[in-house]
């Protein structure tokens, strides 16, 4: 029997399958697609999940080399705005994000997992988690979609790290659609001109557009919009996003020449809130512990930091109690991510309230230090 099932391997699930199996853990990853594989996604690291796979013995630097050919994009801060008005915000010194192609990234951290020891499985879809007499998790059962076999496997503790409609909330009956119904395209745009190295949030009335520079004049482009909007839209994704983008007075001129490369990939409704992140048997990770709006580049942030938090309490309670140590991941969890969820909440507000949100970017223009404040949220750092 495994010591830990982990549902998903993308950043969250990957990060805490390597941190488990360098202890000593006998890890199972369950990936229902098949690496590499593109998904929806703002395509960035902010500094604090630069660091946080650093402490881990990631460091991108290594991690996004192929062949001596560094293939991702430094960024240095954050350019937030509305209409003509922009605030450009450094990172701390010292500090930096990075921008990459997802595909790179996940197929990277899943093979430090595997070379630290963990066993993947791909095509394995899980439907749901298997329970003893007292209700406590003790494993999960799935299909082997390319050959169609049913599978049932046990552990000492499952790991749900299944993304936004995780199958471990809904299975525990932890999970639940929220009230905010917004959804999001995102595509790489190239002949993208004038990026520098900064990552873009544009909030326009009842849309936000982010831009991230991958190199190359090539750029991740995400427009998050409420869902009606996107419904309506969904038969033509890839103008729409450059319409968006041509009434954006700061975007217009560099993405004037844009071209969408590849597909457009939707995504969403994003508001999922959950009732707890660890019950007994079961802890969640990454998107699949609570997610509210994509947009801030806290994503991937949230996903290895959870994943860092999660490993070390997880080691305490397979080897004592399970109790204090999952309930002590939740303390932390919640404590780690209350200030990236009250910008996400701000940032969503600012798109509903164009005119105020006017006032409060004139506001932190003029102020140095609640600028630089605004940036080390950003930048979780």
């Amino acid at each position: 029997m495994d010591d830990v099932i982990i549902i998903g391997a993308g950043p969250a699930g990957s990060m805490t399958a390597k941190l488990l199996a360098e202890q000593g853990c006998r890890v199972r990853l369950l990936e229902a697609g098949v690496f590499p594989k593109r998904k929806p996604c703002g395509e960035s690291l902010n500094p604090g999940a630069v660091a946080a796979l650093a402490r881990a013995g990631v460091p991108v630097q290594q991690l996004l080399q192929t062949g001596g050919t560094w293939e991702g994009s430094i960024v240095r801060g954050w350019s937030l705005g509305s209409g003509k008005i922009e605030l450009q915000a450094s990172f701390p010194a010292g500090r930096y994000g990075v921008c990459c192609r997802r595909e790179l990234l996940d197929e990277r951290l899943v093979r430090t997992a595997c070379e630290a020891g963990a066993v993947l499985e791909e095509r394995a879809r899980v439907d749901g988690l298997l329970r003893d007499e007292q209700d406590r998790v003790t494993g999960v059962y799935g299909r082997f979609t390319h050959i169609g076999a049913p599978f049932a496997l046990q552990a000492r503790l499952v790991v749900g790290a299944d993304g936004l409609r995780s199958a471990a909330a809904r299975s525990a009956g932890l999970g639940a659609a929220g009230k905010l119904r917004k959804a999001a395209f995102t595509a790489r745009v190239g002949h993208a001109e004038g990026l520098a190295d900064r990552v873009e949030l544009h909030v326009e009335p009842q849309l936000v557009i982010g831009v991230a520079p991958l190199g190359g004049g090539l750029a991740n482009m995400t427009v998050a919009m409420p869902g009606r909007t996107a419904a309506a839209a969904a038969r033509d994704k890839a103008a729409f996003m450059l319409q968006a983008a041509s009434r954006s007075p700061r975007l217009a001129a560099k993405l004037a020449h844009a071209k969408i490369e590849g597909e457009v990939l939707a995504s969403g409704p994003f508001d999922r809130p959950v009732k707890a992140a660890a019950v007994p048997g079961l802890v969640l990770v990454g998107d699949a512990a609570g997610y509210y709006d994509p947009l801030t580049g806290q994503g991937i942030y949230r996903a290895v930091r959870s994943a860092e938090m999660a490993a070390l309490r997880i080691m305490e309670a397979l080897a004592g109690g399970f109790r204090q140590p999952l309930q002590q991941y939740e303390r932390e969890r919640q404590a780690a991510f209350a200030p990236g969820l009250r910008l996400q909440r701000l940032i969503e507000w600012g798109s509903r309230n164009p005119y105020l949100w006017h006032s409060a970017i004139r506001g932190l223009v003029s102020s140095p230090r609640l600028s630089g404040k605004l940036a080390s949220w950003i930048g979780d750092c």
